[in-house]
């Protein structure tokens, strides 16, 4: 038997490598479904009660809004405020089954009257976006819409005592927010809850 050059030894080792790999792949019987593993996408944003953004300003844990482990005890209250028993056929509803109010005044469903005195004309909606940046990384940029709130509310309702109207002048931070402050005042009470992160947090950085 001669000896294999190098080179030869080299190519040999290749061929049946390509070989062994083909045979495989039609010998082997395919997996069931059950066994296939899926892959879950990697994040890098925060996905635990101790992440600080959960954090109150105390230091101890606010929650993290789980059913189990809602945000405040504002928000505990707020789940008994909201109206969930207006089940009429109809209404639309977000993700937590409460009544979406803004789609329904863009489905012209309800109309909100501008005053409870008669006589006043309405104003039109003031169409006025904020982007409000945050402070992670990993979390998405906050676009405050005046129009969805002011079918509700008049400016005096926010301005001056909660919002000053003066550029990065409101030192926000979620931890305020899920004890009532800032944007808590109303949301987790009478208006969405503060679990519905997106409907908020729309604005991808970059």
């Amino acid at each position: 038997m001669r000896m294999l050059t190098s080179a030869s030894k080299q190519y040999f080792d290749r061929a049946l490598l390509v070989l062994c790999i083909a045979t495989s792949c039609f010998t082997q019987s395919p997996k069931a479904a059950d066994d296939v593993v899926v892959q879950k996408p990697r994040t890098t944003s925060p996905t635990g009660p101790d992440k600080r953004i959960y954090l109150g300003t105390d230091g101890k844990q606010a929650g993290w809004g789980s059913p189990e482990h809602p945000a405040s005890e504002v928000f505990r209250i707020g789940r008994g405020i909201h109206p969930e028993a207006l089940s009429l056929p109809g209404l639309p509803k977000d993700k937590f089954g409460l009544i979406d109010w803004a789609s329904m005044v863009k489905k012209n469903i309800i109309t909100p009257a501008g005053s409870l005195q008669p006589g006043i004309q309405d104003k039109p909606p003031l169409e006025l976006d904020i982007l409000i940046k945050t402070k992670g990384d990993f979390v998405h940029n906050v676009m405050f819409r005046h129009k969805p709130h002011v079918y509700w509310l008049d400016c005096k309702n926010c301005h001056p005592a909660i919002f000053a109207m003066q550029k990065a002048k409101n030192k926000m931070s979620m931890q305020q927010i899920v004890q009532g402050k800032w944007c808590g005042r109303c949301h987790g009470k009478v208006s969405f809850p503060l679990t519905d992160c997106k409907r908020c947090h729309s604005q991808a950085k970059n």
